[in-house]
């Protein structure tokens, strides 16, 4: 089998912590040709480092030049369409990093350009992918909480990461930096959520820096079958990423970060179930502890990128489905303009800045 031909557009954090690295550990279907950035300086730092063999500022000329069946885009997402639709006009599969666009026209535009001329397009919702999250998606589906009737959702980011840069992109988005964090936890709701309807949000600017629109949120998600409420905050100096699912018959508490898992059935007060529950709890963060210490001895990967990034390769390589489809993506971005118009009817234009 002749190797995909790779190349990434974009050579920031994220290509370099997360794309790169993925795409470098499938060398067995995957020869990654070629990195293509405005900033060409960065372009050839991050192809000397991962030693990439060709350097481009040109995404025209990259694709004139190269060979390529795969783009992956890890641009800002204001660049995602125009960079995917002349990569797929070229005949090139595309794998967007998330959000899929700041608008859901955007993604329409990607959506019949991929139909068009019939490759594939692909939204990295790599949070769906840790192995937490796919164990709670089974154990949802087998009843193991009977009905669903609600979830939550923690996300703190250390304030060096975006807030104390005045001149970071995600200042720029629709909402502030909500357009770049936001879409992890509405696609973590959507996998659960049918046909949200209703969102609304409360936010405020703690920090007081004056580059900032917010830095804390407070979304409600409300959908046809149940609701989701999500709190994110970019004003700590730690982090954490949790998902709590709640049903009728117990709930599923998640540490993506420590990729742990834990189901609680606790039926009353009592000291015997409170104890019963406790030590049921603790041996399930044990043996979570021990296995996941034995898949990093085994060289197993936890990251959501590179499972998502092998089940993207497989659907080309195989004429498969996608992980992700683009109405996906989409729909992530119909849900994140209703927030966006919510924060714009409570605090004014400046959430549209």
């Amino acid at each position: 089998m002749n190797k995909l031909k790779v190349a990434v557009v974009g050579c920031g954090f994220v290509a370099q912590k997360r794309h790169i690295p993925s795409l470098l550990r499938l060398k067995r279907e995957v020869s990654l040709c070629a990195v293509c950035d405005l900033n060409q300086g960065l372009a050839r730092e991050v192809a000397r480092r991962f030693s990439i063999p060709q350097v481009y500022s040109s995404l025209s000329e990259m694709l004139s030049k190269e060979d390529l069946n795969l783009v992956d885009v890890c641009t800002p997402p204001q660049a995602h369409a125009p960079v995917a639709i002349e990569s797929m006009e070229s005949g090139c599969h595309v794998l967007l990093e998330k959000p899929m666009a700041p608008n859901v026209s955007d993604c329409d535009r990607m959506i019949r350009v991929s139909q068009k001329y019939g490759v594939k397009l692909s939204v990295v919702h790599n949070e769906r992918f840790y192995p937490p999250f796919l164990k709670a998606q089974e154990l949802v589906k087998s009843g193991a909480i009977g009905k669903l009737t609600g979830m939550r959702i923690l996300s703190l980011t250390h304030r060096a990461m975006y807030m104390a840069d005045e001149n970071h992109w995600v200042h720029r988005l629709p909402g502030g930096v909500v357009g770049e964090t936001a879409p992890h936890a509405i696609y973590m709701s959507l996998a659960f959520l049918k046909n949200v309807r209703n969102v609304d949000v409360c936010a405020k600017n703690t920090l007081k820096y004056p580059w900032v629109l917010y830095d804390d949120y407070r979304i409600e998600l409300e959908a046809e079958n149940m609701n989701s409420s999500i709190m994110i905050s970019h004003a700590s100096d730690f982090t954490a990423a949790d998902v709590d699912l709640f049903g009728t018959e117990g709930m599923i508490k998640m540490d993506l970060q420590s990729m742990l898992l834990a189901l609680y059935k606790r039926r009353d007060l009592k000291p015997t179930s409170l104890a019963l529950s406790s030590l049921s709890v603790a041996g399930q963060m044990v043996r979570g502890v021990v296995s996941n210490a034995f898949a990093v001895m085994l060289g197993r990967t936890m990251l959501g990128h590179d499972i998502m990034f092998e089940k993207f390769v497989n659907s080309i390589i195989n004429d498969q489905p996608v992980p992700v489809p683009a109405e996906e993506g989409r729909e992530t971005i119909r849900v994140m303009e209703m927030l966006v118009n919510k924060l714009d009817q409570k605090y004014g234009a400046r959430a549209n800045k």
